[in-house]
């Protein structure tokens, strides 16, 4: 998950940062706290079933890179690799391998 500077800033893009909350924890929270939209509303919206978003706010499945997309594109939000820590990363030179 991508958050932009001002997502970062709020507490709950702190917990996604720490993992803290789960992606699914998150868009739940947004949808109802920030839009004010029920599943089904939500679901409508972006074009996917109520049952999807509903796996998706609880964490289940394996869903597909677009689906997720579609889901987090009216939040400001996208799917992503995030460090799970800070520090250095080090790299491997994978031709060697």
């Amino acid at each position: 998950l991508i958050l932009d500077s001002k997502q970062l800033a709020t507490p709950h893009g702190v917990m996604v940062l720490k993992q803290e909350i789960t992606t699914g924890e998150l868009l739940k929270y947004l949808r109802k706290k920030v839009l004010g939209m029920s599943q089904e509303q939500y679901a409508n919206f972006v074009g996917i079933s109520r049952r999807t978003l509903s796996d998706i706010e609880l964490n289940k499945g394996s869903l597909s890179q677009s689906i997720m997309d579609k889901v987090l594109k009216p939040l400001g939000l996208q799917m992503g690799l995030v460090p799970t820590h800070l520090g250095s990363v080090e790299i491997h030179n994978f031709n060697q391998i």
